[in-house]
């Protein structure tokens, strides 16, 4: 697997959807990205993923759709099969492609360790986007599927969780503090402060520090 902040040389990406032209349409964005990317193998419900990811390397990332007509077995549809992949494969990065709405269970799908949601109506870049900040280590979820976790109470899940110190540093930051001036004042190094503000930031799925105001605004971080 690839360390934070950095991807493989080629990133190996199995893909789920029940729909074949949707599919068809994952593979052709990911194939146009060309390298790092490859397509290491698809499937058309979840029992199928299942066995697929059971008879090879589970791969580098996993694309899936949330909700696949297919054989009705337990645990391969939906919550259930994300459960699932996170007990068979708890390293494998996760990203979903849904047109679900319902807050409390895109908070679910997020609580099972899915690391990107994306709306199956996003712009074509959207989904790149995902694969490569999920594949570094990070989350994403599209500006449609944040807005909609909002209204379940934001992001601040076990898997997103900054720690204290992290925290600290979030809450000085935007309070006004530099980065040199945190250093001083928690006895800590330049060098320990900023990568903890950045550690912050990754984790969160934060890009700019316009970003880091708004998310320490909306979730309490603020002095």
């Amino acid at each position: 697997m690839p360390r934070e902040g950095q991807m493989e040389t080629q990133l190996r990406i199995f893909i789920a959807d029940d729909h074949p032209f949707t599919l068809a349409g994952v593979r052709a964005e990911i194939e146009r990205a060309g390298e790092p990317f490859v397509v290491a193998g698809e499937a058309s419900n979840g029992a199928v993923l299942l066995k697929l990811l059971e008879a090879s390397r589970p791969g580098d990332l996993l694309v899936t759709d949330f909700s696949m007509r297919g054989p009705q077995l337990r645990d391969c549809d939906g919550l259930p099969l994300l459960l699932t992949l996170r007990r068979q494969f708890p390293a494998l990065p996760i990203i979903v492609l849904t047109e679900v709405e319902n807050p409390a269970m895109l908070r679910a799908m997020v609580d099972a360790g899915v690391r990107g949601l994306v709306d199956k109506i996003s712009a074509r870049n959207e989904l790149l986007t995902a694969i490569q900040k999920v594949a570094s280590g990070r989350i994403h979820f599209c500006r449609a599927m944040r807005a909609v976790l909002d209204q379940a109470g934001g992001l601040d899940k076990p898997q997103v969780r900054i720690s204290p110190h992290e925290a600290e540093v979030v809450r000085l930051f935007v309070g006004g503090l530099t980065v040199s001036e945190i250093a001083v004042r928690l006895s800590r190094s330049v060098k320990t402060i900023s990568r903890q503000k950045n550690d912050a930031m990754h984790k969160l799925g934060l890009d700019n520090n316009s970003q880091l105001y708004a998310y320490a605004r909306d979730h309490g971080l603020t002095s």
